[in-house]
């Protein structure tokens, strides 16, 4: 069985970025033939926006020739009350002690709820006792992993409250083979807990903050074998930081050009700018040198962050430059040369100030 996983599209509006890659991942469910879509938490960024957008979301589900589940997450947990209609082949979760029957897989869905972490895995044990030991057994899982590390900006615009805490652990003696989770933004990331054991957090399938870097990805996941990524062609940030450098001749503008030029059309670049750089050789004061990297931003380029400085004048210090002819006499690695470079450079700029 061939099972597409996807989670947090976080989904405001009609056709923007968001709605599209939903429709995107429907397409290539079609496409390569999958028998079953899961959904694992905020496909809708609010339940204002699930109720504006629910005859849409209809229509496009009853185009869907495969099982479509569907779980709540944190920002959409109230989104589906009883008796909504989604689509002839949409299933939505409310209940973990009510598994779906799919050819012979049993799938389960954990809706989001405020729990604690203790609440989490009794309720998961709670559940296991009903678990046919003869079947293949599938959880849908919207919340947080406590054994990834990295900061909190991984999980989207969340805060620092804990959403339905869970640890692999918990999952070694229980029936479930694959959680298929959602909640996790920054990218694809599959965590073994047991042999053939996979908790897989698919990422944000369209980037929704710009911390989530890179191209998004779908798990399309066949069963009895590892969680495998697969690319979209959807909305994503690409970062790039241009540092600077005063010795070199070429024009810092022309890297962002090139950049643009490299960048695929579902892209946007965030540009950081920093450094040092020689006004004289440039023939720009720090003034129209900001102006100039300011005039490429807009919808495909957006301008983070301009931290650099002309330092023309300390190039023509006399005792700046019999430091760096002495730096150049000697043989060092690329990187420490950099490092005493900038140290004096520092040095001589408070030394001016």
């Amino acid at each position: 069985m061939k099972v597409l996983h996807t989670a947090d599209l976080h989904i405001r509006e009609y056709e923007d970025v968001r709605w599209q890659a939903l429709q995107k991942i429907i397409e290539l469910g079609h496409f390569e033939h999958f028998d079953v879509m899961a959904i694992c938490g905020d496909l809708f960024d609010s339940s204002a926006d699930a109720h504006k957008l629910r005859p849409k979301i209809r229509e496009l589900f009853n185009r869907i020739d495969f099982p479509v589940l569907i779980i709540p997450g944190n920002h959409d947990a109230g989104a589906y009350p009883e008796g909504v209609f989604l689509g002839e082949r949409v299933t939505v979760f409310r209940d973990l002690l009510r598994p779906l029957e799919i050819e012979g897989v049993f799938f389960w869905g954990f809706p989001y709820e405020e729990l604690l972490e203790e609440e989490v895995l009794e309720y998961l044990i709670l559940a296991s006792r009903n678990a046919r030991p003869d079947a293949a057994h599938v959880l849908l899982f919207h919340g947080e992993l406590l054994d990834i590390t990295g900061g909190w900006d991984q999980y989207g615009q969340e805060g620092r409250q804990r959403y339905l805490p869970v640890k692999l652990s918990y999952f070694e003696s229980l029936p479930w083979r694959y959680v298929l989770a959602g909640h996790f933004h920054s990218n694809f990331s599959a965590h073994e807990f047991k042999e053939g054991g996979y908790f897989v957090y698919p990422g944000s399938p369209a980037a929704v903050t710009r911390a989530e870097l890179g191209p998004r990805k779908v798990n399309a996941l066949e069963l009895g074998r590892p969680p495998a990524p697969q690319v979209l062609n959807t909305f994503y940030y690409q970062k790039m930081e241009l540092r600077l450098d005063p010795f070199r001749e070429q024009n810092p503008l022309y890297a962002i050009k090139d950049a643009l030029q490299d960048l695929p059309d579902n892209a946007q670049l965030l540009l950081e700018v920093g450094g040092y750089f020689n006004g004289k050789a440039l023939q720009m004061s720090e003034q129209e040198l900001h102006r100039a990297i300011s005039k490429f931003s807009g919808k495909r380029i957006e301008l983070v962050k301009t931290e650099f400085r002309d330092i023309r004048e300390i190039l023509e210090d006399d005792l700046f430059k019999l430091f760096l002819e002495r730096l150049e006499a000697r043989t060092l690695p690329e990187a420490e040369r950099q490092q005493v470079l900038e140290l004096a450079l520092k040095a001589m700029m408070e030394s001016q100030a």
